[in-house]
């Protein structure tokens, strides 16, 4: 499968400033968003069809978008046959595409503030990239707007396999840092 029509999108950003780019992209090709209550009721107050779908996920605001549900539908690869079976016997449509940045973790309040469900998110679109772009910084989401703009609405598997090269450098990156906070505790 080298291009994929993106038809739906987690998206769950801690600086909404990196969606600006993105918004006209999710309105001119009709892209419906799943995320979290923040970046949901930014996206529907310009006009993007969005879903917040975390209700009853949220632990104390320590994770939000660790679902199965969610998981199933970033997962789910479309070429074999008994996932696309298993989604409809579910209710669930894929997701094609997963758009999370991570906030930065308080070295004065850590582990507390480690990202837990945004680095989950993002490295189960890594491990389906043929069938999911993922992004996870203003660059990477710019560059994914730039994807789709090109391909109407589509991205290709070249593209896919880069952003998750990326993807999974920079969560090895936020790995390494975290792991250096630990020796200040």
């Amino acid at each position: 499968m080298d291009r994929i029509r993106i038809y739906t999108a987690f998206i769950a950003v801690f600086d909404k400033k990196n969606l600006e780019e993105l918004v006209p992209v999710l309105l001119e090709y009709k892209i419906k968003a799943l995320g979290t209550a923040g970046t949901v009721a930014y996206l529907q107050s310009r006009g993007v069809e969005a879903q917040n779908v975390v209700d009853g996920y949220e632990y104390d605001s320590r994770v939000k978008s660790l679902s199965r549900k969610n998981f199933v539908a970033i997962l789910a690869d479309k070429n074999k046959s008994d996932h696309v079976q298993h989604l409809k016997d579910e209710g669930i449509n894929p997701i094609d595409a997963v758009i999370v940045d991570l906030y930065k973790p308080d070295q004065k309040n850590f582990p507390e503030t480690m990202d837990i469900g945004g680095q989950a998110l993002i490295r189960a679109a890594v491990k389906n990239y043929t069938n999911v772009a993922v992004a996870f910084d203003k660059l990477s989401i710019n560059k994914l707007a730039e994807q789709l703009i090109k391909h109407n609405g589509e991205t290709p598997l070249s593209y896919r396999k880069n952003a998750a090269i990326a993807a999974a450098k920079y969560i090895a990156g936020r790995a390494k840092l975290e792991a250096d906070y630990w020796k200040s505790i």
